[in-house]
């Protein structure tokens, strides 16, 4: 287990971390939390619950963000659904925080190894936003001939499923609708939106049509005829004219409503240039405004450059001995070129050495000294802490005397490390040196009565008393 303090390699078993004296209690009832989320959603995975997997697996990477396996899943599932971006998201997370033996390397070379595949999946998620666009547009036809392009490319893309699922809704097909909730049921059990959309589309159990008449389904008493004193009439000349006269009302009327649809079409068409051209307009506006705004950004950058460079040239160096400052500029120089590095190569150990050996007695500018204090700040504590490591690891190897030259760095480095003090104190202890012992274990109890180390002071300083 590794502690969430330090960053030290510790015993399963250990409540308190021999490094750093870490409280885990608490800590390792997150992690167990995060596991058994991670065990609920394998097993809703297992049962293609996978909208539960996805709840119960996101619960777990809130209590844990670096439990690789809980992400993988995750990642696997989002792939299973379609979502391929999400996925990758995942993958490569969970490799940030284990970049070896994980298998979401396995996962992302498996996906970007087979090129027809990952362009096949790239199209299936433009194609899906085209339709998306459409139907916001209302072109429901232009819509679903994409979504049905979208699904053969990605056969288990929900969200292409749901969209063309609610397009024939909307336009009355409900057995399509139906069909393509069906299938998406079968790759996610407990998918929210399409069990809200399968309620939706429940027959109603209202009538059927039976040879062009309604028949009512539920009503045990349809088939029964009531006895009625019906008697056919004769022809009805009048009745004839009137529909007549009725259908010809209807088409005149009917011409009325739609001779101003039709009107009005025509100016759209007519005007349809002009819109174009005034979107071109405006976007080209938009642009000479970017531009605008670039420039005086570029501008302002150029004063600020000229500013600096007039304050860098009005340094004066001394004449008496113009090398003074050299030792400074190689410390800036090297601390900048390790900056550079990825954090895990930096060595600011030989920084630290080089601005040890600076002499600034020869320093006339407040400015250098101020630079060069700057700079320790920056430095100082993470030498301090690299030779604290190193002399904690010789102390735990028994290796007392090697140990205190480590630790005697660290704390000439940083006089707030305490956790350097206190392991000069056990150090020479440990050499039965009490005298220096007691001197250090003093240092922490009188200088550092909030930390975690004075109680184990204290203690120790007692029993060489």
């Amino acid at each position: 287990m590794i502690c969430p303090n330090c960053q030290g390699n510790i015993s399963d078993k250990r409540i308190r971390c021999d490094r750093c004296g870490q409280d885990l209690t608490i800590y390792k009832k997150i992690l167990r939390s995060s596991n058994l989320y991670y065990n609920n959603g394998l097993s809703r995975a297992k049962v293609r619950d996978l909208s539960g997997a996805i709840t119960a697996l996101k619960y777990s990477l809130e209590l844990n963000k670096a439990n690789t396996s809980a992400r993988n899943l995750l990642g696997l599932i989002y792939f299973e659904m379609g979502e391929t971006v999400a996925a990758l998201s995942e993958w490569v997370i969970s490799r940030h925080f284990q970049p070896e033996d994980n298998d979401a390397e396995k996962y992302i070379n498996a996906v970007q190894e087979n090129p027809t595949k990952l362009e096949a999946l790239n199209q299936a998620i433009k194609r899906y936003n085209n339709a998306l666009t459409f139907a916001r547009q209302d072109s429901d036809d232009l819509a679903i001939i994409q979504l049905k392009r979208v699904i053969s490319l990605n056969p288990n893309f929900i969200r292409a499923y749901h969209l063309i699922s609610l397009l024939y809704m909307k336009n009355g097909e409900k057995e399509k609708a139906k069909r393509y909730l069906t299938r998406v049921a079968r790759i996610d059990v407990s998918n929210t939106t399409t069990l809200k959309y399968l309620k939706e589309l429940d027959p109603q159990q209202i009538s059927t049509r039976v040879d062009g008449s309604y028949k009512e389904q539920d009503n045990p008493n349809a088939s029964i005829v009531p006895i009625t004193s019906y008697r056919e009439d004769k022809p009805n000349i009048i009745a004839y004219v009137n529909l007549i006269i009725g259908v010809l009302i209807g088409l005149a009327l009917g011409a009325f409503l739609l001779f101003p649809s039709f009107q009005k079409k025509d100016i759209a068409d007519s005007n349809k240039d002009y819109v174009d051209y005034s979107a071109g307009l405006v976007a080209l506006e938009e642009k000479e405004a970017i531009i605008a705004s670039l420039h005086d950004d570029k501008l302002a950058l150029e004063q600020k450059v000229s500013q600096l460079q007039a304050e860098l040239d009005s340094i004066e160096i001394p004449e008496t001995n113009p090398n003074v400052y050299d030792s400074l500029f190689e410390a800036i120089s090297m601390y900048v070129n390790e900056l550079v590095k990825k954090e895990n190569d930096r060595n600011l150990l030989q920084v630290a050495e080089l601005i040890r050996t600076i002499d600034t007695s020869g320093y006339e500018s407040e400015r250098s000294i101020r630079l060069l204090d700057s700079l320790k700040e920056k430095v100082y504590p993470i030498a301090s802490d690299e030779y604290y490591d190193r002399g904690h690891d010789l102390y735990s190897d028994y290796k007392y005397e090697e140990a205190l030259e480590e630790l005697h760095l660290a704390y000439e480095y940083d006089k707030n490390n305490v956790n350097a003090i206190y392991f000069i104190a056990r150090s020479y202890h440990r050499l039965e040196d009490f005298e220096s012992a007691a001197l250090y274990y003093e240092i922490v109890i009188n200088d550092f009565p909030d930390s975690k180390r004075y109680q184990n002071a204290k203690n120790y300083y007692e029993r060489i008393q």
